[in-house]
């Protein structure tokens, strides 16, 4: 028997042709997936550089995805699909059309995933609490059946672009970084009965790991760069890198990976200087497969 599995999750790469800023991680990080082979590789969203309706940028990104050796899953972030409707931060929110985009070049956009004795669910948090997005009603009764099929004794990992919460489940107020409670009390509920052991996310370019009420979080950096000033409040760790997780019978183990060979890009030096990541200087890609 298999003792346990092993996950790789890799977050906010934030890919483009044209504007390769961050490629080299890139590359560093297939290498290190193709020496290593995991048995699963989730990519927890932002595979896009900044722009949901940049098409170029995403059919790049999922060329990229392609390059990985091994078996892959993905969920689109909010630099791919638009921001939440109700909590996001940015000018372009998440649509029909946006959504369907994503469809086209990625498929679909959540899933269950069985390893050894784990379910792994990957979901779509941009359509929560959407007001009414198609998308958000499928999407919730796919997981209710998804989960009827799960024994209750059965561990669950869910992995989902957005964290759950900031300081703890019960806030209520509407922050852009995580989910409002209108989407998570809802979503929470649906694992009530079940036993929900992991919560994997990205968006905040920080590695967290914590425990709390038998679930274990953890916030995957991104391969790419880091965000914002090192004086603005971080809940994480500022740094670049990917998760390395083996979940088993007994239990979960992981780490950080990649920061102490990556390169620790600073996206907000480029923002200072030209005001948009998609004002700065082009810089194709010269690796595109």
């Amino acid at each position: 028997m298999i003792p346990y599995r092993r996950i790789t999750q890799v977050s906010d790469l934030h890919l483009s042709a044209s504007r390769a800023y961050y490629q080299d991680n890139w590359e560093m990080v297939l290498e290190w997936i193709e020496q290593e082979r995991p048995d699963l590789v989730i990519v927890s969203g932002d595979v896009a550089l900044s722009d949901p309706d940049l098409v170029e940028d995403l059919v790049f990104a999922r060329r990229q995805l392609d390059r990985i050796p091994v078996p892959w899953r993905v969920i689109p972030g909010n630099h791919d699909i638009g921001d939440n409707v109700v909590s996001g931060s940015m000018s372009k929110r998440v649509t029909a059309e946006r959504r369907q985009r994503w469809l086209d070049i990625f498929g679909i956009d959540y899933w269950r995933e069985d390893q050894g004795h784990w379910t792994l669910i990957g979901i779509n948090s941009l359509i929560l609490n959407s007001g009414g997005l198609v998308a958000e009603l499928e999407q919730e009764r796919w997981l209710e059946e998804t989960l009827k099929e799960v024994p209750s004794d059965r561990p669950i990992a869910l992995f989902l672009h957005k964290p759950l919460f900031m300081d703890h489940p019960s806030e209520s107020g509407v922050n852009a970084s995580c989910l409002e409670f209108a989407a998570r009390g809802p979503l929470l509920r649906l694992f009530a009965e079940k036993s929900l052991r992991l919560v994997g996310c990205g968006h905040k370019h920080q590695y967290r790991s914590f425990g709390l009420d038998g679930v274990i979080h953890l916030w995957a950096p991104s391969t790419g760069a880091v965000n914002f000033p090192p004086d603005v409040k971080m809940w994480g760790r500022r740094e670049v890198g990917f998760l390395d997780i083996r979940l088993g019978s007994q239990g979960i183990r992981q780490r950080l990976i990649g920061s102490e060979f990556l390169f620790r890009h600073e996206a907000y030096v480029r923002s200072l200087e030209y005001g948009a990541v998609l004002n700065a200087p082009e810089q194709p890609a010269t690796v595109i497969k």
